[in-house]
């Protein structure tokens, strides 16, 4: 890199080593905060993934279970165990619709209250998603600035 193409090169004359050192202390910083923020993006989008597959499987089973309504299933009471329940004749679930409420529907009922639940997973996904990628343009900017100004490639 020539002298020249220095970035503190371009920095105006009246620019002392401390400012130099403040600015460089400041990009530091925001670029810290911008790597925990992305990093927080990211654990919420896998979270959201996760969220995300377990409403799909619980379509999958509603559509089993308008498909064949009397069925054997196996209901999970915790700790890996599983409870054996033979010819269920389902009709109605009990859906948790939030804040501790919870109502009873029938199969087609709940199917589409979850296939919603899926949408709105799927547009937060997306927007968290386009958040990460601005972050990390915004990362790459800041980092490309910190190289060009410590002189590092």
């Amino acid at each position: 890199m020539s002298k020249s193409n220095s970035p503190m090169a371009q920095v105006p004359s009246a620019l002392t080593e401390e400012q130099a050192e403040q600015q460089l202390n400041q990009l530091v910083s925001e670029l810290r905060t911008l790597e925990a923020y992305y990093n927080e993006i990211v654990s919420r989008i896998q979270s959201a993934s996760a969220a995300l597959s377990d409403f799909r499987a619980a379509i999958q089973a509603l559509d089993a279970l308008i498909q064949n309504p009397k069925s054997d299933l196996l209901v999970p009471i915790g700790g890996g165990l599983l409870l054996p329940v033979n010819d269920v004749s389902a009709k109605t679930l009990i859906l948790s619709v939030g804040a501790g409420i919870a109502m009873e529907k029938d199969l087609n009922s709940c199917k589409i209250f979850m296939q919603a639940r899926e949408k709105e997973l799927e547009r937060a996904i997306s927007s968290l998603e386009q958040q990460r990628r601005e972050i990390g343009s915004r990362l790459d900017s800041g980092r490309a600035v910190l190289q060009k100004i410590t002189g590092q490639n």
